[in-house]
């Protein structure tokens, strides 16, 4: 009896650790981050990303992205989602967010893309940003943000 009372103790001491290493290791991305152009690689020839806002509360993001086409054209995108893989919707399609560690992944599907985006927080001034083009294929882009 004692000894499954000592078991006990140290397998909820250990899932208690879990779960604050987990909570710990969810990084919040929240501010503005500017482009750095002269860290980052761009070989997709898709639009680039100039700045980047996030609103990062609890287990829910909002992310407003300001965009330049090759061909001077910008854009804005904005979607509000949760970090825990549901689809939401957006104007450009969907997207879904999860954490892998302390990377936060994006998903994103649209009528003529689907792409993932991996972010990881370098430190609490730099996003690291690694997308991946799955449809159409193209070369992934590798993208560095600074905080403003």
């Amino acid at each position: 009896m004692r000894h499954t009372f000592i078991s006990f103790l140290g397998l909820s001491g250990f899932l208690a650790a879990s779960v604050f290493a987990q909570q710990a290791a969810k990084p919040n991305f929240s501010g503005t981050w500017r482009l750095d152009a002269e860290k980052s690689q761009v070989h997709s020839g898709k639009a680039a990303v100039r700045s980047v806002a996030i609103e990062q509360k609890d287990s829910s993001i909002h992310i407003t992205r300001k965009l330049k086409a090759a061909d001077g054209t910008e854009s804005t995108v904005e979607i509000t989602c949760t970090t825990d893989g549901k689809d939401c919707e957006g104007k450009a399609g969907k997207a879904s967010f999860f954490f892998d560690g302390p990377a936060l992944i994006e998903m994103d599907v649209s009528d003529d893309q689907i792409s993932r985006t991996i972010m990881t927080l370098d430190d609490k001034h730099t996003i690291c940003a690694s997308v991946s083009y799955i449809f159409p294929k193209a070369d992934s882009d590798a993208l560095v943000f600074d905080k403003q």
